[in-house]
């Protein structure tokens, strides 16, 4: 791990994230975890679709990476950043679990935008969505989660 940390290039210099399957390193019920630059995986079979084929799932990763050329083109600001917006969600967990997560700016702009796979086709310089989501209250993250969550159910 240290060396992944040490050997990552800046986030400007990566065009594209190789998937590795590293399954003690992700949850259960994540497909997917951006780690300095490398995407990773349960499987060999899901880092070889991660390689093979552009789809929403890589979108939402590759979003990952343009925020952290947006968090002044560095890996550990973009981390740093990503602890402090969980840890501040926290206070949401007995009322959404995973709250730390799913009301990380971070996380909601990359599920807002993970199905436009052209969404980071003019944003060479990073990816500055998570900012509006930073400056709202979690109150108001939380309610925008709950609405969006409705929807979904209600198309189905």
């Amino acid at each position: 791990m240290f060396l992944m940390i040490f050997r990552a290039p800046r986030p400007s210099r990566t065009d594209d994230m190789k998937a590795v399957a590293k399954p003690r390193w992700i949850r259960k019920g994540y497909d997917g975890l951006t780690l300095f630059g490398t995407i990773i995986t349960h499987t060999t079979q899901e880092a070889e679709v991660f390689n093979a084929h552009f789809g929403s799932l890589k979108n939402h990763e590759m979003i990952h990476l343009y925020q952290a050329r947006s968090t002044h083109d560095s890996w550990l600001l973009f981390y740093l950043r990503y602890g402090y917006y969980w840890f501040m969600a926290l206070r949401y967990h007995k009322r959404l679990k995973n709250a730390g997560y799913l009301l990380n700016p971070f996380e909601m702009e990359a599920y807002e935008h993970m199905d436009n796979l052209h969404y980071l086709d003019d944003k060479p310089a990073g990816a500055y969505g998570w900012k509006k989501y930073a400056r709202m209250p979690i109150s108001e993250r939380f309610s925008r989660y709950t609405k969006r969550l409705k929807q979904k159910q209600n198309n189905m």
